[in-house]
Parts: structure tokens; C-alpha cells; sequence
């Protein structure tokens, strides 16, 4: 009511400055409203001070107009998930006729000016409510690559700019098996691994086990269960009761929107083990032995050395 109000004191009054001052034109806007220049502006605001009703209202409307523009420049951080929608928000306050534009920092694409877009990505789009103070920057279905700074700026009466950064997070869920890159276990023992499913903004709707290329999710007749703990940490844990040699191989989780994890797995049989352990000692007992031998051939060098250079040394004269 009152805004509505002080637009109709300001036409008011510009109409009269239009008809009352002599010599002087009024210019029209293309909404067809009179257009004042600082000058008249003052003009006016004299002319509405001999009308007290008006006064006060007439004085905050001019202030408004000759205020200048604020921002709230505190540095935001938005988490978005990878496929999600991100909203940046870039409140502004007294922008009068000013326009709000969104910067790129890491290639200082600009982005868009006003409602104005200058990309040819359909994902972005700015959104600003009539009588709103926010401007806000969407980004839809956000991938990887959209991870980074963005800035939004307003000019300033002074020549300088104001401006607020926001810095989109993309959260890219990932999957990892507990232990090592190798998993090593008895034939006929049984088979455990843990997978970790972090960075996912809401549980994972499933996670899914295979081997080498088969999902083994529902063999429970061979011996395989699953039981996944959703949460912030989800934890999938597979098992695999009496390995046989045929439960060898590479092993991987998966859940949606995440690189699968890996784990290959080696089933030992008893013979197999056996020979690896005996082998392996073997190679171990050898070591002193190879190297007393170098010592002893070592040493039959040197004393052959001195052996044959006694014997071609001439004997010495008594004169020398």
C-alpha cells in the first residue's frame, strides 16, 4: 500500500515539475512515466515539503532511489549430490535498476546478466521472484565437471563492483573393500569382504556383488549371502561359505552413482599351500649356504693370488 502510494506521490509531483516549471520538458520512459534527473529530483522533494501529509513518506521514497546497492558477500558452500540440482543464492538488496550477473571463476565464463543467459547449457537457469531480493543461480542435473567457485556481482555507484562467492561441492559417492588390493583364504574356509559405500547423500538403493563378470547377489544355493546396513556409511558385507578353488577370482561392489571396488581372491588348496610353505623355507635355508661357499672360494682365490705371485717374483740380488 504504501509503495503504490509513494509511486503515485512520485508521478504526482513529476507531473506537476512537468506543467509548473516554465521551459521545461518532460521526458517520458517507454512505460510511459515521466523521467527526472537528479536536479528535478530535488526540485520535487522541495515542492513536496510545503505539503506536510506527504512529507515523510516522499523523503523515504527519494531515499530509497538514492540508495545504493548491498550485498551479502559471506562466502556459501553448497553440497550437491552428482545428478542433483544445485541452487546458489546471491541476495541483493536496493538493486534499483541494477542487474545481478553469475560468473564462472574457474574460466571466467560469464554466466548470465539479469534473467539473461549466456550459455548454451540448458541445465543453468537464474530464478528471481518478482519482489524478491535473491537471485539464484540453478544448475540442474550437475555432473563432476561443475565442481568449483562461482561468483555473483552487482555494480557499484562508485565504478567498483560488489560481488559473493559460492562453492558448489559435487559429492561423488564412492565404494571401497576392506583390506588389502589381494584376498588369500583356505580351501573350504569361508569368504569375507566388507564394502564401504561413503559420500552418498541418501543410502544407496542397492549394492551388488559379483564375481568376475556374474552377479552373486541371490546365490545363496552355492553358498553366497549378502547383508547390506544402509546409512550415512553404508557397509554391504558378502560371505562365502566353503571355498572351493572355482570361488577364486576377481571380486567387486557396486552401488549407484560410485566406481565399482575391487578384490581379487586366491583359494589355496592344502597341497598348494604345502608347496608354496616348503619352497618358500627351502629358498630361506639356501641363503647361508650359498653364501659360505662365496667365502670359501672367495679365500681359495686370495691364496692362489699370493701363491702364484711368490712364485714369479725373482729373488733379490745381495748387492741391491
Amino acid at each position: 500500500m504504501c509503495g503504490a502510494r509513494a509511486a503515485t506521490l512520485l508521478a504526482t509531483f513529476t507531473t506537476l515539475l512537468a506543467v509548473s516549471v516554465p521551459g521545461h520538458d518532460a521526458r517520458l520512459g517507454e512505460d510511459g512515466a515521466v523521467e527526472l534527473d537528479a536536479a528535478e529530483l530535488d526540485a520535487a522533494e522541495l515542492a513536496a515539503a510545503d505539503v506536510p501529509a506527504w512529507r515523510e513518506l516522499w523523503q523515504a521514497s527519494l531515499a530509497a532511489l538514492r540508495r545504493e546497492p548491498s550485498i551479502n558477500a559471506t562466502r556459501d558452500e553448497v553440497l550437491v549430490p552428482v545428478g542433483g540440482i544445485a541452487f546458489m543464492h546471491c541476495p541483493v538488496r536496493n538493486l534499483g535498476e541494477r542487474g545481478v550477473s553469475w560468473v564462472r571463476r574457474r574460466d571466467w565464463h560469464i554466466l548470465s546478466s539479469g534473467l539473461l543467459l549466456y550459455t548454451n547449457d540448458e541445465r543453468f537457469q537464474v530464478l528471481h521472484g518478482e519482489g524478491s531480493d535473491d537471485w539464484i543461480l540453478q544448475i540442474k542435473y550437475v555432473q563432476k565437471r561443475d565442481n568449483g567457485t562461482y561468483e555473483c556481482q552487482v555494480a557499484s555507484g562508485g565504478g567498483g563492483t560488489l560481488s559473493r562467492r559460492v562453492d558448489l561441492r559435487v559429492l561423488v559417492p564412492e565404494a571401497f573393500i576392506l583390506g588389502a588390493e589381494e584376498y588369500h583364504v583356505d580351501a573350504g574356509s569361508s569368504i569375507n569382504l566388507v564394502c564401504i559405500i561413503e559420500n552418498s547423500p541418501a543410502p544407496p538403493q542397492y549394492v551388488f556383488w559379483y564375481h568376475n563378470a556374474r552377479m552373486i547377489n541371490y546365490d545363496e544355493a552355492q553358498g553366497v549371502t549378502v547383508s547390506t546396513a544402509p546409512g550415512a556409511r553404508t557397509q554391504s558385507a558378502l560371505r562365502v561359505s566353503a571355498a572351493r578353488p572355482a570361488h577364486a577370482g576377481n571380486y567387486s561392489c557396486r552401488a549407484p552413482g560410485a566406481d565399482p571396488a575391487h578384490i581379487y581372491v586366491y583359494v589355496s588348496e592344502g597341497s598348494d599351500k604345502m608347496a608354496a610353505t616348503l619352497s618358500r623355507d627351502a629358498a630361506v635355508a639356501q641363503v647361508p649356504r650359498v653364501s659360505v661357499l662365496l667365502y670359501a672360494l672367495l679365500a681359495s682365490a686370495v691364496l692362489r693370488c699370493e701363491a702364484l705371485r711368490c712364485c714369479t717374483t725373482p729373488p733379490r740380488s745381495l748387492h741391491s
